[in-house]
């Protein structure tokens, strides 16, 4: 038997993730020092490559602090209901079942007519209590797709 705790809407204030920030820009730097090895690539092509590369570190760190604070708001109504808060209007979104639940982030599948979108949060995205719920969540509403209906 289930607790009430799954009728009630859960409510997904999602912050700016410090923790995706620090992995991209580690990503990025090993891809200098991966440049800066010497190999058959073009001493040329590796200076565009470099280029590019620490201009995606400029970019990632100015849309951060551009508005860290920024909080989008996502609301899991019941079963496979999910709402986008904007401040005019909401998105109305289906919940698919090839959800990835990890210990450190959530990948959400939504589908809208014929949009697909993947929702990654992140664990600092929002409250821990909120994070833990909503894995417990997607984790029961993938097995109950398992489950069968029928008599076997």
């Amino acid at each position: 038997m289930l607790s009430n705790g799954f009728e009630v809407p859960l409510h997904l204030k999602l912050e700016p993730s410090k923790l995706l920030l620090s992995f991209q820009l580690f990503a990025n730097l090993l891809a200098i020092v991966a440049l800066s090895i010497p190999s058959a690539i073009l001493f040329y092509l590796k200076i565009i490559l470099t280029t590019l590369v620490i201009f995606n570190i400029f970019k990632l760190l100015h849309d951060y602090r551009r508005d860290p604070g920024k909080a989008k708001l996502w609301v899991w109504q019941k079963k496979a209901i999910w709402i986008e808060c904007f401040d005019t209007d909401n998105r109305i979104w289906q919940c698919r079942q090839n959800n990835l639940v990890t210990p450190w982030f959530v990948v959400v599948t939504l589908y809208r007519e014929g949009e697909s979108y993947r929702l990654l949060i992140v664990k600092d995205q929002c409250d821990q209590d909120v994070f833990r719920r909503l894995s417990v969540r997607l984790r029961y509403f993938q097995g109950e797709a398992a489950i069968p209906t029928g008599a076997s």
